[in-house]
């Protein structure tokens, strides 16, 4: 099966205490799903928006071993999406380190690779991803 590519971001708002993930998979025919969600976890949301990158990569995992690909290109703009994946960055708490941990065993269902998007400089599919995002914390 042809390799898969997914846009993730995540947000973070704390008036709410909540923090999202937006993602946008592509698949290889043209197809696009788009994924969303948020958390309230206090003690999650101590990392913020990183919690929503996350949750945005574990599911586009998620998304990817459902429908039997079995590579998957994880586009991010937050470095350690990648970093903790690959062990560039050691993940210091349980949150980081579940995340590394999670990304590693699925490695070997699924070859997932990684590519850094610029923040906010017009990339049509991270600026859906982030969209999802922000909208994921008020939806609910």
């Amino acid at each position: 099966m042809e390799k898969l590519t997914a846009f993730v971001d995540g947000s973070f708002e704390p008036t709410l205490g909540k923090y999202a993930y937006g993602c946008v998979i592509l698949e290889p025919n043209g197809e696009e799903t788009t994924l969303s969600g948020a958390g309230n976890d206090p003690e999650v949301a101590n990392i913020r928006n990183v919690a929503g990158e996350m949750l945005g990569a574990m599911n586009a995992v998620k998304w990817a071993k459902a429908h039997g690909y079995t590579e998957l290109e994880i586009c991010y703009d937050y470095m350690g999406i990648e970093m903790w994946a690959t062990g560039g960055w050691k993940a210091k708490n349980k949150y980081t380190q579940g995340y590394a941990d999670y990304m590693r065993k699925s490695g070997a269902q699924v070859k997932i690779g990684f590519r850094k998007i610029a923040a906010h400089t017009g990339d049509r599919y991270n600026e859906m991803a982030d969209k999802l995002a922000k909208s994921a914390l008020v939806a609910e």
